[in-house]
């Protein structure tokens, strides 16, 4: 069972989070290991997804944007599991679907449909879903939901197709659903329609590997009366950015800057842990299934995010970024027999995935695949792993994350100059001091980059 969730950050309450709540995923945590210190490779959900199911990095996949697709011939994680005799099915976006575009459409997105026996999409109203709605970068679209509502039903009464428009789309915007419309959200379905194929693999004498794609936290932030309603905006704390943050940026950094006023910025932040809280009670729903049809003891179980998600940290919003927000993601891993309860600091990257799962269930692995498998760290979360270090990617830049150092390096371009920032975790977290032009972190830097050229010749299999 694998369950990926969308432009999740570390805001799981089980690892640290002050303010998140998320009860299921905390019990979760309690049958297998956490891994505190996962990076994706590629903060975009096109490139994480494929680089996590074909078990290779961006630059070697060749999907470096949300319009990339893996090939066809290539075995992915679940092709492989297919090849061995297991029944592969899809519920969601697993593979890159355009959130909310693909959702309210009721499209695959870039599905790699080779990689599956059955596939399921979800096709929901998304940000005009009845509720309580906020945009707090275009305020006046909400007056507009009404009527789009009515052609999006209108078409799907008609069996026609529905194109979504701008006012669909809602970056910043909050959705608070009503208990009794929460069949509405496209997450409800999901797990539904997961459900259900869970029921039907209980009497199926074949292995499963079952994908469930939660669309949520992913804009626009959706959840019910009940999630949003357990925080109140004004008691949660917002990135305390300095003035000057800017200014020892390189320009290839910046991304996505938007001052929202401290009242704006709180309530965004409430609509996101409501849409995470509502996430993490479709994942308690799944695992209660799982017991009920008594297939939790005899199955691989992983939890885990595509990328983080940037709240306003920096003044930035959303992802495709180096910074520790959108690279750093929560990621579980319970395996029958395997350490329960644990949590291991070990750097992983989220294309370790792929030679993991390979040999927790006993399969022959798949040479081209990149990773190293943390088989080895379930069984002691405190063992060594392969890799010191976690490489990620973007488009014109590469990150370096070594136990207290941050490195993100953009070579020389057209457009820009080499930009260069190392930052010191331990002292500065939040990212907001850059050490890398200081003579007394020179050695540092030195050394950063040296690994990074290797980790980076290496993954191209220089």
């Amino acid at each position: 069972m694998f369950i990926i969730s969308d432009d999740l950050s570390m805001t799981l309450s089980g690892m640290g989070h002050p303010e998140c709540k998320t009860p299921n995923l905390d019990a979760f945590a309690k049958t297998g290991v956490s891994f505190t210190s996962a990076y994706c490779q590629f903060p975009l959900c096109g490139p994480s997804r494929a680089s996590l199911m074909t078990g290779q990095y961006p630059m070697i996949n060749g999907v470096k944007g949300n319009g990339g697709t893996v090939a066809v011939n290539r075995v992915t994680l679940p092709k492989h599991f297919a090849n061995h005799g297991y029944w592969t099915g899809r519920v969601s976006k697993i593979y890159h679907m355009g959130i909310p575009g693909d959702i309210v459409e009721g499209k695959p997105g870039n599905d790699h449909a080779a990689s599956w026996h059955e596939a399921h999409n979800m096709m929901a109203m998304e940000a005009i879903t009845p509720g309580k709605a906020t945009d707090f970068l275009n305020p006046e679209s909400v007056t507009q939901y009404a009527a789009e509502r009515k052609k999006w039903l209108a078409a799907r009464a008609a069996n026609e197709p529905y194109q979504h428009t701008q006012v669909a789309r809602a970056q910043y915007a909050s959705i608070e659903v009503a208990e009794k419309d929460r069949g509405l959200l496209a997450d409800t379905m999901a797990t539904d329609q997961a459900i259900e194929l869970l029921q039907q693999r209980a009497n199926d004498q074949r292995p499963f590997f079952l994908a469930v794609g939660l669309i949520r936290p992913h804009f626009p932030f959706i959840g019910t009366t009940e999630t949003m309603g357990q925080y109140h905006a004004d008691e949660l704390a917002i990135p305390n950015v300095p003035a000057n943050d800017h200014q020892d940026m390189p320009k290839q950094t910046i991304n996505t800057v938007l001052k929202f006023e401290k009242p704006a910025q709180q309530e965004m932040r409430r609509a996101y842990f409501g849409a995470v809280s509502f996430m993490d009670r479709q994942v308690g729903r799944l695992l209660e299934a799982m017991e009920t049809l008594q297939l939790r003891d005899n199955t691989i179980v992983v939890f885990v995010s595509d990328h983080g998600y940037l709240l306003g940290e920096h003044h930035m919003w959303k992802k495709a970024k180096l910074w520790e927000e959108a690279i750093h993601v929560p990621m579980i891993i319970s395996a029958p027999g395997k350490t329960q309860g644990a949590t291991c600091q070990r750097t992983v990257e989220l294309v370790d995935l792929y030679p993991t799962l390979t040999e927790l269930a006993g399969l022959p692995s798949d040479s081209a695949a990149q990773g190293n498998s943390l088989a080895a760290l379930l069984e002691n979360p405190e063992a060594t792993h392969a890799k010191q270090n976690a490489l990620i990617q973007v488009n014109g830049g590469f990150g370096l994350r070594h136990g207290r150092w941050a490195y993100m390096w953009y070579p020389k371009s057209k457009k820009h100059p080499e930009g260069v920032m190392l930052y010191d975790m331990q002292q500065d977290a939040t990212q907001y001091q850059n050490l890398a032009e200081l003579k007394e972190h020179q050695e540092v830097r030195h050394r950063m980059h040296q690994q990074l050229m290797q980790r980076i010749e290496a993954a191209q299999g220089k």
